[in-house]
């Protein structure tokens, strides 16, 4: 399965949400290869849903399932299909818990012209874009002004630190990436790139282009 802006994006998404895991049936006559999205359902539901699930029918004709699991208000999206996992074990991706080692495919890397979808794919996932706030005086209440900016967050330096260099290519110029208790952030402030970000990169995902709207 080569890759396109569609699957760089998917990439992405699993980066943010996803995991492979592997274990025996219940009837111990093999073992069963998943692959597994969680996300917020009320924020990631629509985008699962009209996005993500046609990419991956489009690319490896197969739906996988969407679920909503109500005691954490998640949404889980599920993908038991070799080609899937064959697609995304060839790329370096292994089974088991997420490691906070995590990087991006060395074949996204190269290939500048996927940078934006796989960086909207996580983005969607790990991003955030918010408003920043002032002071005017100590316990004044906080007041919001119209500046946003763009973060992004992991607990792996490794992967901040190829957000950070995606970003600067791309001509968003990203502030340095520091640490905030166990996690790596990196951010875009400027306000003009932070707009280009916005037109450019939070086009598919609702919540997130309502937030860029508001």
């Amino acid at each position: 399965m080569e890759l396109n802006k569609e699957l760089a994006e998917f990439v992405g998404v699993f980066v943010g949400d996803g995991c492979l895991s592997c274990y025996k049936r219940s009837d111990r006559t093999g073992n069963i290869e998943e692959i597994q999205f969680t996300g917020s359902w009320n924020k990631d539901y629509q985008y699962y849903l009209e996005i993500i699930q046609p990419i991956v029918k489009r690319n490896f004709e197969i739906n996988g399932n969407i679920n909503h699991r109500k005691d954490d208000n998640t949404i889980r999206f599920r993908i038991t299909n070799k080609k899937v996992v064959s697609f995304l074990k060839d790329l370096d991706f292994n089974f088991g818990p997420k490691a906070t080692i995590v990087r991006i495919p060395d074949k996204i890397l190269k290939d500048s012209s996927l940078y934006k979808s796989f960086l909207r794919g996580f983005f969607n996932t790990d991003g955030t874009i918010y408003k920043r706030y002032s002071k005017k005086y100590k316990n004044h209440k906080k007041f919001y002004q119209n500046y946003k900016v763009i973060q992004f967050k992991s607990a792996s330096k490794e992967l901040m630190l190829q957000i950070y260099l995606m970003l600067e290519q791309l001509g968003f110029n990203p502030n340095r990436i520091i640490k905030t208790e166990n996690c790596w952030v990196c951010r875009v402030t400027f306000q003009k790139n932070v707009n280009n970000f916005g037109k450019e990169i939070i086009t598919n995902h609702k919540y997130h282009r309502d937030r860029f709207l508001s």
